[in-house]
């Protein structure tokens, strides 16, 4: 288990790296406005692979070690190209992409629900090493295509970071779906109409989830368009993206913990698994969070454009949220092992409530900081449900949160035989 905590970490440092460059490249060349249409591009990849995600998504996890493989595909591959569709006539009826970009929204977010099926069979088949690396050599085509088309080719625009998206992802499929043809060996004893009622009772409390967690995320990019220009959209997007960055503590043990529990009948152990990754999330976020806010506002203006100026003072405000969502990453991975997806999406809920009674107000009167403030506030109230869910659900005191030595040496007990 250490040595798939340590790929993971690995993976999603130079995932981290990769994105920063990405970031710099796009606000260094196309300023805040094409930071803000590439967000509202990645936004509407994320939707359509959110509502694809109700089949082939958090579900596919839970039933890769229960269900064969080969079931599963075609449910998902049809599903996804129908949401697709879908999703292209809906950018037209609210037209908030970025103009001519509908179809190629649509294709790309098709592309990325395909090898994210993929990848959740090598998540449920505990062959995190393999997900690690494909997910790492995404990023890496991403950041070297958009290197390519916007300086060595000298043409930086919205138009050849589309193309490199389609590059990285379409490269990722390949990879993804390759990854898996050996777990397509075994024969499908379900029909597709049972495979895919299985698939949507597991998944769709938990897309559901995903979905409001999306929003929790990215409905300011939405609002800040709205109320106040793409410009200030860019400008949010990079605190959200630096949060993104610090998530990685919590997502690379989140990973390995969830492909874990799955895995495991051991509830006593899931609980300690759990405890301790919250214990080792918190800590690596509070370090990363202190290091961000000591690097000065002129230093992220020389990396980011001149036009970036004020991040500092969002992360200032987005800073508690960061840590709340640590915490949430690691609790919403604990309630998908186990197959309690309503806690995660009564926490999602609880979240976006909270978002959506304060953004507005607050973004009236802050502006851009209004919205990261209104973020943390989500994020805050999401993690407290959680909380609240998690030491119901275990039957825990909040004094037993803070018994880290006895918590670790329980766990390795537990590791030790095997659990």
């Amino acid at each position: 288990m250490i040595r798939s905590v340590l790929s993971s970490i690995g993976s999603r440092l130079a995932v981290m790296f990769l994105t920063l460059g990405i970031v710099v490249m796009i606000t260094q060349t196309l300023g805040d406005e094409g930071q803000g249409q590439a967000a509202l591009i990645q936004l509407g990849i994320l939707l359509i692979v959110s509502v694809t995600n109700f089949i082939g998504g958090g579900a596919v996890v839970y039933l890769a070690p229960r269900v064969a493989s080969r079931a599963l595909l075609m449910p998902a591959y049809l599903w996804s190209i129908g949401i697709a569709a879908i999703f292209y006539s809906f950018f037209h009826v609210f037209p908030w992409l970025p103009e001519g970009f509908e179809m190629h929204t649509a294709i790309l977010g098709l592309l990325q629900a395909l090898f994210t099926f993929h990848l959740q069979l090598m998540v449920g088949k505990e062959k995190v090493h393999r997900f690690n690396l494909i997910v790492a050599i995404q990023a890496l085509v991403l950041a070297g295509s958009i290197f390519v088309w916007f300086f060595l080719l000298d043409q930086p625009s919205i138009e050849e970071y589309v193309r490199s998206l389609y590059a990285s992802f379409i490269v990722t499929w390949l990879l993804s779906f390759a990854g898996t043809l050996s777990f397509m060996k075994r024969s499908a004893k379900s029909s597709f109409s049972q495979a895919f009622k299985e698939m949507w009772n597991f998944g769709k409390f938990a897309q559901l989830g995903n979905i409001l967690q999306l929003l929790n995320y990215r409905l300011n990019f939405l609002i800040l368009e709205r109320m106040i220009s793409v410009g200030a959209t860019g400008l949010y997007s990079l605190s959200f993206y630096a949060s993104e960055a610090i998530w990685n503590v919590g997502k690379s043990l989140s990973l390995v913990q969830g492909s874990r529990i799955v895995n495991s009948t051991d509830d006593h152990y899931n609980q300690k698994l759990t405890l301790v990754f919250l214990h080792i999330s918190i800590v690596g976020t509070v370090g990363l969070i202190a290091i961000m806010l000591l690097i000065p506002d002129t230093t992220y203006q020389w990396i980011f454009g001149e036009e970036m100026a004020g991040l500092h003072t969002l992360l200032i405000y987005i800073s508690p949220g960061i840590l709340a969502n640590a915490c949430s990453v690691i609790l919403a991975h604990y309630f998908s092992g186990v197959g309690k997806h309503s806690r995660n999406t009564i926490g999602s809920a609880a979240g976006l409530i909270a978002l959506l009674i304060t953004v507005f107000p607050l973004i009236s009167e802050f502006a851009i900081e209004g919205a990261a403030i209104a973020a943390s506030i989500g994020y805050i109230v999401q993690c407290l449900t959680m909380f609240f869910l998690f030491m119901k659900m275990e039957q825990l005191k909040v004094k037993d949160l803070f018994h880290f030595s006895e918590t670790w040496k329980s766990f390795k007990q537990r590791s030790i035989k095997g659990a």
